[in-house]
């Protein structure tokens, strides 16, 4: 009776708190192992079948076997009819009592959303991160004022918030886009920006106290500007009781604080295989409306092609979507390297990536398909640090054991990031890359 009045439901992968029927990849109400909209209707309505059906078959072999029954059974007490008319009776007490729970499992608190805030929630949403997203790597003043800039991000995130209150996935996303609010503002705004986000993780805890997701990222964020005991006291917490996985991001954290001590390098090194086990990727940059390349994305061209004649076999790897004027950056940056001799055989174009993240993954993509074991990424001089700590957790994600360098191309005007700014930026990258997702189940 416990199996059949306790309903399966929907597998669920514990590790990655995530319901195997949800698109968004993060439980979406809180206090339960369940999405919305996944109760397990079915799976109930199975159990009570199979059972059933196992109930008719032995009673079919009761009856086949009834001449050679004696006429009492449990000692004398209980006629063999009376026992089939009894426990038929109390399947089908069960089986009310199942189609009764359901029906309150469809009726809890939480469970019920309102179709008209639903819709509003989705519509108000998807419209701004589309947007945002056609804004690409656009982090300028002006880019603040555009109708899919990170405050208007915020805003949506909080009406939907205000809309859906159960649904955690929104107030992941409201999280971020105070994160994006925090790397594009001065110092002090950046820490009141940074202290909204990791009060909302914080708010996500209380809600869904067997989250990984929302204490991974408070701590992650946390360490990020300098509130050291507060991430470190999150880590010790989630120790208890998933010490595998934590331990993985505890490593992960000490790269980044590694690769963020490093001095950017403007001269190529010759210490790489000579041969085609070593790849060089370039990352792209922003281009003009009318599809030509600025200073930024040349300069890391030319440092791209002194490697190039350096290493005269090492396959190219030219990243960066985001058309304009009905070109991509790396079509661009492609037929740059075709004018000035560069064999074709030896690029490969990725011109799906809109920003670093999707840079690093779909480069490392491309990196596992050479089978190379040595890698030299290119990139602006400002942006060095970002690009290789992103690149080196999205080839982690593949598992491949690479070695790696950089080289970095000044540009007229780049200069150094704020340092806790350039921090954020690159914490937020890294979980971003290691499959935590900005927006859960809208945009990476």
């Amino acid at each position: 009776m416990r199996m059949l009045l306790n309903a399966p439901s929907r597998r669920i992968d514990r590790k990655r708190r995530s319901c195997s029927g949800c698109a968004s990849g993060r439980y979406q109400r809180a206090g339960t192992a369940r999405c919305v909209g996944h109760i397990p209707f079915w799976g109930t309505i199975r159990t009570l079948i199979r059972t059933f059906l196992a109930f008719l078959v032995q009673l079919a072999g009761r009856k086949v076997g009834r001449r050679n029954t004696p006429p009492q059974l449990n000692g004398g007490n209980i006629p063999v009819r009376a026992a089939g008319a009894a426990s038929l009776g109390l399947w089908l007490v069960l089986g009310m009592a199942l189609l009764a729970r359901i029906g309150m499992a469809e009726d809890q608190p939480g469970a019920v959303v309102n179709a008209e805030s639903q819709k509003q929630a989705t519509q108000l949403v998807q419209k701004v991160i589309q947007d945002y997203w056609n804004g690409g790597d656009d982090k300028s003043a002006s880019a603040a004022a555009k109708p899919g800039s990170s405050t208007n991000v915020e805003t949506a995130f909080r009406k939907a918030v205000q809309l859906l209150p159960d649904r955690l996935d929104l107030r992941f996303g409201l999280a971020s886009s105070l994160l994006g609010e925090a790397i594009q503002t001065n110092r002090q705004q950046l820490d009141t920006k940074m202290r909204e986000a990791l009060k909302v993780y914080q708010d996500i805890q209380a809600l869904d106290t067997n989250s990984f997701e929302a204490p991974i990222l408070y701590a992650a964020y946390a360490r990020s500007i300098g509130e050291t005991n507060a991430s470190q006291a999150t880590i010790n917490r989630l120790m208890t009781f998933d010490a595998e996985r934590t331990s993985e991001y505890v490593q992960k954290f000490s790269q980044v604080d590694q690769i963020l001590q490093l001095i950017p390098n403007e001269k190529a090194h010759r210490t790489m295989p000579k041969n085609k086990r070593h790849a060089i990727v370039v990352l792209g940059a922003g281009l003009e409306t009318n599809g030509t390349m600025k200073p930024k994305l040349i300069s890391r061209l030319q440092q791209g092609l002194r490697l190039a004649r350096i290493y005269p076999r090492s396959p190219i790897i030219l990243t960066g979507g985001n058309p304009k004027g009905g070109i991509t950056e790396a079509y661009a940056m492609g037929l740059w390297y075709a004018q000035r001799g560069v064999s074709r055989k030896r690029l490969f174009l990725e011109d799906r990536a809109r920003d670093t993240v999707e840079n690093a993954l779909f480069s490392s993509a491309i990196l596992e398909r050479l089978r190379v074991t040595h890698v030299t990424l290119v990139t602006s001089y400002s942006h060095i640090r970002r690009g290789l700590c992103d690149l080196q957790e999205a080839c982690l994600q593949r598992r491949l054991d690479l070695q790696y360098d950089h080289l970095a191309a000044r540009t007229k005007g780049d200069l150094e990031l704020d340092t806790k700014q350039e921090r954020v930026g690159i914490y937020r990258d890294l979980m971003r890359t290691s499959g935590l997702w900005a927006f859960p189940g809208i945009q990476r």
